[in-house]
Order: C-alpha cells, then structure tokens, then sequence
C-alpha cells in the first residue's frame, strides 16, 4: 500500500506587479503628482512625497493628518532613488514602515500618445515582500475602493482629470 501526502500549497503573490491606467493629463502632470508633495495628498492616501530626485537621492512618503491620527509616524514610506528621467521615468525602493517585509522596488513609466493620452504603468518588484504584495494588490473592500496601488492610480486619476479629490482619498 502506498501513501501519499497531500498538501493544499500556500499561493504567495507574484513577486513581480504591474498595475496600468490611461490619464488624460500631460505626463509633465503626472510627475508631479508622483515625485514632488505639491499635489500628492490630492489622491492615493494623502500624505505628501519627498524626493531628492537623482540617484541614491532619498525617498519619504510623509504621513497625513489622518495617518497621525491613526498612531502613525511621521514618515509612513521611506526609500532610495534609483533613476530619474523626468516626465518619463521614476524608479525608487519603497519600504513601508507597518510591515517587516524587505524594501521593494517601484518603476512609474509615463508615456505619451500622439492622441494626449498618457499611459502610466507600474511595476512593483516584491521579492520577498509577502505581505506588501498582498496589501498593494488591492482587492480589499470594494465598497471603499479596494485599496492598493488600484485604489492610489484610480485616485490619481480622478484629481488629475477633474480636479477634484476622489471620495475617501488624499484630502
């Protein structure tokens, strides 16, 4: 008689995301809303960025006030630059401070049809980072808009085509 050992195995998330959404806004736009705090607590989850945007610069998501409120401190993301080609092209590590996880690594891309589309596509290297790729997946909630880096881009979205900040974001 043989046995066999049977095992449910454990799905881990790709170690490698790529989200992708289509802004009607000029990629010069785009990169500030992703690279300056000018516009950053005007989506995602608020907060503002701070980059010294050359290679080895650094690289802080400060918290919003309602981050503070929540017993956060007061930088949530820190990180590194890797590249800055401006309006084309972020690469910088990304390591949130909620969670044990290894820094991880970000690529924006920005690109620009000949219709004024602009295509933002971005790639998040999670080696290792079990629990970051499952958090920026997004599928949580969809009644509050899923969370994620779905949740931060459809925000993006929405403050820069409209100017106005979508419900539950930034502020």
């Amino acid at each position: 008689m043989t046995t066999v050992a049977t095992t449910t195995p454990r799905v881990e998330p790709a170690n490698i995301q790529v989200f992708r959404v289509y802004i009607n806004a000029p990629a010069e736009r785009i990169w500030q809303a992703i690279s300056s705090g000018e516009l950053s607590g005007k989506y995602g989850y608020g907060g503002t960025i701070e980059a010294d945007l050359q290679a080895g610069g650094d690289y802080r998501h400060k918290a919003s006030a309602q981050m503070l409120q929540m017993g956060l401190p007061a930088v949530v993301v820190t990180g590194q630059v890797i590249e800055s080609d401006p309006p084309h092209r972020l690469v910088h590590m990304w390591n949130p401070i909620w969670n044990d996880d290894p820094d991880t690594r970000l690529t924006w891309e920005i690109t620009t049809g000949s219709n004024g589309l602009s295509c933002v596509t971005l790639t998040h290297e999670l080696l290792g980072a079990v629990a970051t790729a499952a958090e920026v997946a997004g599928g949580g909630d969809p009644e509050n808009g899923g969370g994620g880096w779905p949740w931060v881009l459809s925000s993006l979205k929405t403050y820069l085509e409209t100017g106005d900040v979508m419900p539950g974001s930034g502020g």
